[in-house]
């Protein structure tokens, strides 16, 4: 079967790109995911992935030649795999390194920066204190040699319950296959408007609503696909809605950014940085005055530390006691800036003290230790004790969006944190302790992969809102 190889939209703002170079010969294996071809965009030079698995057949561009986004510039036939082909990785994770005696191998420890997670390596001692602002940056590039975050001590995976440590992985491994089945679609020009993924991230957004009860709520950004998953809207509802569909789960309205269902108690996602904050602290206050047991979770980037609204939701929320849960995915990047070059105090969640509330740092790529962490959160807001500040240290392994080829991250740096992947952790922790074995991991992948699958071919079919539908749900 020939699949056609489509220029996906990756200009900022002309749409016409320069075709550099390709990186495989027609007649030659490839395989999906894997790199295919270079192009020059308004903004920078991006690898462009292959769509299918099969042998490149033909190229109907070639290098130097002007595309535009939708143009079919080659054909894969996929009728399939040459046995040539490299296997393919899980999802697009670097293969598992062994991570005995490393920084996350176990929950314990504690994190003198943020910078410092970029390199595995034992513990050692960062000083905290003088020095200027230079001296600030010189102490964060010391820390790469490796100091273990703080984190919540998980109990023993005995102590749990089987069926409980599954979902976990399951439910991290169907927001990894959205992503990466929601990446080709893009790239084939299937969608329209832009997304923003978690891949590397599941952990936060799985561990986090794991400790939530149903009538709780949660806030989210732009990068809310894991957050709405994990709060348990179907995968079909949110695949409708980024394919505009009226069946979405707002109604074709929200689109990637914007995604939510209030029924499930996830407010529609709010793509202003930090715009978040100052609702959850609002819903909590109402959550309070009713006398209702419910609490926020509100999600947000390191990214949003630096807004006047981080300060005034979480200050309101902290002289009310309110329940919310202030859970800051720390990817180490707000879009393209490392945060070490815009904070100078070593933690996000030492901020917490300003407010005179309780904030902790979480190894964010490991589940149990953020649902023991978010857990305990939970309890200490539903029993009218305020919000706490949970620091959830994590990486991105896709770009801030999908124009973005990420040339800001360091490969080693990439490449570690791809070691840290939180799916290969919890499917190492099965498979230790006797919980699953190789094929239910893979039945697990496949049956996720499949639910996708039929998914998308449901979406191709929904009807699209009416001209009718343009002023329904809106409030003046």
């Amino acid at each position: 079967m020939d699949v056609p190889m489509r220029m996906p939209d990756l200009a900022t703002v002309d749409a016409t790109m320069t075709l550099v170079r390709w990186l495989v010969e027609v007649g030659q294996a490839v395989r999906r995911g894997e790199p295919l071809l270079e192009v020059e965009t308004d903004k920078a030079i991006v690898v462009v992935e292959s769509v299918a698995s099969g042998t490149l057949r033909a190229i109907a561009a070639p290098a130097g030649a002007e595309v535009a986004a939708g143009q079919v510039i080659a054909t894969i036939d996929a009728e399939g795999v040459p046995t040539e082909a490299k296997p393919e990785t899980d999802a697009g994770t670097a293969p598992v390194v062994d991570q005995s005696g490393g920084p996350f191998a176990g929950a314990a420890g504690i994190t003198t920066g943020v910078a410092e997670l970029a390199t595995p390596g034992p513990p050692t001692a960062v000083a905290t204190t003088g020095g200027g602002r230079g001296s600030f940056f010189a102490r964060n590039r010391q820390a790469r040699a490796g100091a273990q975050p703080a984190s919540a001590t998980p109990r023993d995976a005995s102590d749990y319950d089987p069926g409980f440590l599954k979902d976990l992985y399951r439910r991290m491994v169907l927001i990894r296959e959205f992503e990466e089945g929601v990446k080709f679609l893009f790239l084939e020009g299937s969608m329209p408007g832009t997304i923003h993924q978690c891949q590397g991230q599941e952990a936060t957004a799985v561990g986090v609503c794991a400790a939530l009860e149903p009538g709780d709520c949660l806030t989210s950004t732009f990068r809310g696909h894991g957050h709405a998953l994990a709060k348990g809207i179907p995968p079909e509802e949110l695949l409708f809605e980024l394919f505009g569909a009226a069946t979405g789960c707002c109604r074709g309205k929200g689109g990637s950014m914007h995604v939510g269902d209030m029924a499930r108690g996830m407010v529609p996602g709010i793509a202003i940085v930090g715009g978040g904050i100052p609702l959850a602290a609002g819903m909590a206050l109402a959550f309070k005055m009713r006398k209702q047991r419910q609490v926020v979770a509100c999600f947000f980037g390191d990214g949003a530390i630096a807004e006047g609204a981080f300060h005034e939701g979480v200050n309101l929320a902290a002289i009310w006691d309110l329940p919310v849960i202030f859970a800051c995915e720390n990817n180490l990047y707000g879009a393209s800036t490392r945060v070490d070059r815009v904070m100078r105090n070593d933690r996000i969640a030492d901020r917490a003290a300003a407010y005179g509330i309780r904030g902790e740092t979480v190894d964010g790529n490991d589940v149990l230790a953020v649902y023991e962490a978010a857990r305990s959160a939970v309890a200490e807001a539903r029993n009218g004790q305020g919000p706490v500040l949970l620091e959830l240290l994590t990486y991105r392994l896709t770009g801030h969006s999908r124009r973005d080829a990420c040339h800001y991250q360091p490969r080693d740096e990439r490449a570690q944190w791809q070691g840290r992947d939180p799916i290969e952790r919890m499917g190492r922790l099965l498979l230790e302790r006797g919980l699953a074995g190789p094929d239910d991991l893979k039945q697990i992948r496949s049956q996720a992969q499949a639910r996708f699958q039929a998914a998308v071919e449901a979406a191709r079919c929904q009807p699209m809102p009416a001209v009718e539908d343009l002023t329904t749900h809106v409030l003046a």
